[in-house]
């Protein structure tokens, strides 16, 4: 409990994909999630050898949610997820608006949402959380103390879409609250 949640990259390759293969996006956005894509998470990794990391995984095809789930239920802590502070690929909440969404984010949200509170968020941001990504980053856990300046040493190294995006809040079951 107490610590922060930093994620790495922005959310949405897996819907931007499927835009992609439908011909539904501008060549400009094509090229930029694909150098996303392209973008290794060496730098995080290396960076948070310098801090008390206290887990750690790859954001990929289980989604957000799916991946902070095995974080939550393997530690017995409740976590708190922000929406509005997860930061997503431009063009991606519309997209995913329209239905453009893979098939494996559906099931992704269909394993989470039985033990989740999305409190009023809708379909479509649970889908968004639930996006199965490639290549996505890294989803960090440290104590707030090193979170600020983790995310520093990120914005330095040019990955300024790093940011805290939720955190564990105390000893339970493991359950995620989407505020």
């Amino acid at each position: 409990p107490g610590d922060m949640l930093i994620l790495t990259k922005p959310l949405g390759t897996g819907i931007l994909s499927t835009a992609i293969k439908r011909g539904l996006i501008e060549e400009d956005l094509r090229r930029e999630v694909t150098t996303l894509m392209a973008t290794l998470n060496k730098i995080p990794a290396e960076l948070m050898q310098n801090y008390e990391v206290h887990a750690c995984t790859d954001v990929t095809g289980f989604g957000l949610l799916g991946h902070l789930r095995e974080m939550s239920k393997g530690s017995a802590c409740d976590v708190r997820v922000f929406f509005d502070k997860v930061p997503f690929l431009r063009e991606v909440k519309n997209l995913a608006a329209a239905g453009i969404i893979p098939g494996g984010t559906y099931n992704n949200l269909d394993f989470v949402q039985q033990d989740d509170e999305f409190g009023t968020h809708t379909r479509t941001d649970r889908l968004l959380l639930s996006d199965a990504q490639t290549s996505g980053g890294l989803l960090v856990a440290m104590k707030a103390s090193d979170a600020e300046n983790y995310l520093a040493d990120l914005n330095k190294s040019g990955l300024s879409a790093a940011c805290v995006i939720g955190e564990f809040v105390a000893k339970g079951k493991g359950k995620i609250n989407v505020l």
